[in-house]
Parts: C-alpha cells; sequence; structure tokens
C-alpha cells in the first residue's frame, strides 16, 4: 500500500470514530440542556443545581468543538501531505499527463496552482508557429482530451513543419516565415493563439510544445 493509500485509510478511520465520538457528545449536551429545562421548569429545584447542569453542557459543548477543531485540523495535515507528495511525483515525471493528473485529482488545490501553471510553461518552452485548419476546411488536428489543464491541447494528424511565422498572414509571427522546427505526429502541443486568413478558411496556429 502507497503513503497516499496508507494516509487516506487513516482519514477515514479518524473520520468514523470522530464521528461517533461527537454524536454521543452531542447527544450528551442535548440531554443536559433538556434536563435542566425540565429543572427549571420545576420550582421545587434549587437554582445552583441548574447552574451546574448547565455549566457541564457548557463544559461539553467546549469539548465538542476542541474535538472538531482537531480532527480538521488532523484531516488538513493529512490532506496537505497526500497533496505534497503528488506534486512531487508530479514534478518527478514532468510531463503533461502528469501534471493533467494531478490537476484533476487534486482541482481544489490552492498551494502548488502557480508551480503547476510554471510547471507546465517551462515543460511547453518552445513556441513556432503551424497550419492549423487548410483553405477547403480540413482540420489538420484532433482535440486531446485527455489533458485536463488550462488551455486547448491538440494533437496533429501527420508530421508538421514549425515555423516562426504564418504564411500569408500578417501579425502571426516573422513576415519572413521559416521552417525553425518539426512537431510530430501525435505529439501533443498547447493552442496560444490562432491567426485566421482574410477570405479563406485557413487558419494559423501559435503553438507551445516541448522538445
Amino acid at each position: 500500500m502507497s503513503k497516499i493509500q496508507e494516509r487516506i485509510a487513516e482519514l477515514d478511520k479518524v473520520s468514523k470514530k470522530t464521528r461517533t465520538v461527537n454524536n454521543i457528545l452531542w447527544v450528551f449536551v442535548f440531554a443536559l440542556v433538556a434536563l435542566a429545562g425540565y429543572f427549571a421548569y420545576e420550582s421545587s429545584v434549587k437554582e445552583k443545581e441548574i447552574e451546574k447542569l448547565l455549566s457541564l453542557s457548557n463544559d461539553a459543548k467546549e469539548k465538542l468543538a476542541l474535538s472538531e477543531s482537531t480532527t480538521q485540523a488532523k484531516f488538513d495535515s493529512i490532506i496537505r501531505a497526500s497533496d505534497a507528495d503528488l506534486w512531487q511525483q508530479a514534478k518527478k515525471i514532468n510531463t503533461l499527463k502528469a501534471y493533467s493528473n494531478y490537476a484533476q485529482e487534486n482541482p481544489y488545490d490552492s498551494i502548488h496552482k502557480a508551480d503547476l501553471i510554471k510547471a507546465v510553461d517551462n515543460l511547453l518552452s518552445n513556441v513556432g508557429y503551424v497550419q492549423y485548419q487548410e483553405t477547403n476546411g480540413n482540420k489538420l488536428y484532433t482535440v486531446n482530451t485527455e489533458i485536463h489543464l488550462e488551455g486547448e491541447y491538440v494533437q496533429f494528424k501527420n508530421d508538421k513543419a514549425i515555423r516562426n511565422g504564418a504564411i500569408g498572414i500578417n501579425d502571426c509571427g516573422a513576415d519572413n516565415s521559416k521552417r525553425i522546427d518539426v512537431i510530430n505526429k501525435g505529439k501533443t502541443v498547447r493552442v496560444n493563439k490562432l491567426c485566421e486568413a482574410p477570405g479563406s478558411q485557413s487558419i494559423w496556429a501559435e503553438i507551445a510544445y516541448s522538445n
């Protein structure tokens, strides 16, 4: 059993035990309050006895609050440790799939959010332009639905030449477009922006990719 699984099992065990203890405490509190109310209603009971019951009730409430606070602290500690282990694993693997899995399994992790964005940007450190859609409307890519990160991630159906600018489209990279690299068929890249050719269905994309 991995450390993560052990912590999850520990969390489940603590949760069940705490729920049982807290339920008993709440029943005790309600019983004390009800008893104090009954004695207050009966004029034959002395005021000191009522105050004693109310004091016991308040003590029980304080213990209940402390129990819940301690349990929550344990939960937070276990969750933080689990997140840290998973994050270290994702960084060690250093692939889009690893970072995607981490983001999917930890959607509310704010501690590593900035680190996750930076890690993905560092992985996709290369930038270039490729034809995204042909003049006849034929799409040269498929969307990678297995990547659960911010942005759009695609795979090209064939090997594609990467250029430093789009051909025939102004304001989309260098004016004098030159081939700078090649992206292999099936390799996942991130689409940064699209450049549409005026009067044509041709579309070029600025992509971020890894070596």
